[in-house]
C-alpha cells in the first residue's frame, strides 16, 4: 500500500478537525430551546428568514452555504451537506415544509477519478414545497414551487412546479390541482 500524498493527508486532517468542531457546535446547540436554537443558527447560516423553525437534531455541514427563506419548518434529523470545495449552495425558499430525516447532498465524488474529486451543483427548493420524510435531494436539482416530494424518494433531476414526485429515482406521479 502506498502512502498518501502530503496534500491529501493535510486535507483529511483539516476535514477531521472541522468535523470534530462542528460536532461539538451541534451538541451545544441541541440543548437550546427551539427559538434560541434557531436564533443561534441565524449567526452561522448564509440566510435565515423570519418564522423559521429548526427542530432538534438538524445537521448543517457548512452552514454558511445554506440559505433559508421565511416561514420554513425543518424537522428532526434533516441534514444539509453543501459542497465546500465547489461552493455548491443549498437554497430553501419560503413556506417550505421539510419532514424528518430529509437529506440534501449538493456535492458528491466523481467515481471515475482516482482521487474521487468533488463534483457539485446547487440545490434550489422553491417556495411552498413539501419534502416528505426521509427523501434525498441530490446535487444540481431545482424543485419547483408548490411541488411535493413523497417520503423516501430520491430526487436526482429537476422537479416541475406543482408536481408530485415519488420513487427511486423520483418521477412525476401526478400534478397538483391547487390554486396558489
Amino acid at each position: 500500500m502506498t502512502a498518501l500524498p502530503t496534500s491529501l493527508r493535510s486535507k483529511r486532517a483539516i476535514n477531521g478537525l472541522y468535523a470534530w468542531a462542528i460536532h461539538w457546535g451541534h451538541a451545544v446547540l441541541e440543548v437550546f430551546p427551539g427559538p434560541l436554537r434557531t436564533l443561534a443558527w441565524r449567526v452561522f447560516l448564509a440566510r435565515c428568514g423570519r418564522g423559521v423553525l429548526i427542530d432538534h437534531g438538524v445537521y448543517f455541514k457548512y452552514p454558511w452555504l445554506v440559505e433559508i427563506g421565511d416561514d420554513v419548518s425543518i424537522n428532526r434529523g434533516a441534514e444539509f451537506y453543501p459542497g465546500m470545495v465547489a461552493r455548491a449552495r443549498i437554497r430553501i425558499g419560503s413556506g417550505v415544509r421539510i419532514a424528518p430525516n430529509v437529506r440534501f447532498h449538493s456535492a458528491g465524488h466523481d467515481p471515475m477519478k482516482g482521487e474521487l474529486d468533488e463534483v457539485a451543483g446547487d440545490i434550489d427548493v422553491e417556495d411552498g414545497v413539501w419534502l416528505g420524510a426521509a427523501c434525498v435531494v441530490l446535487q444540481g436539482v431545482r424543485i419547483g414551487a408548490g411541488a411535493v416530494v413523497a417520503a423516501g424518494a430520491v430526487v436526482n433531476r429537476d422537479v416541475p412546479a406543482q408536481a408530485i414526485v415519488a420513487g427511486v429515482p423520483a418521477r412525476v406521479v401526478r400534478m397538483r390541482d391547487v390554486v396558489t
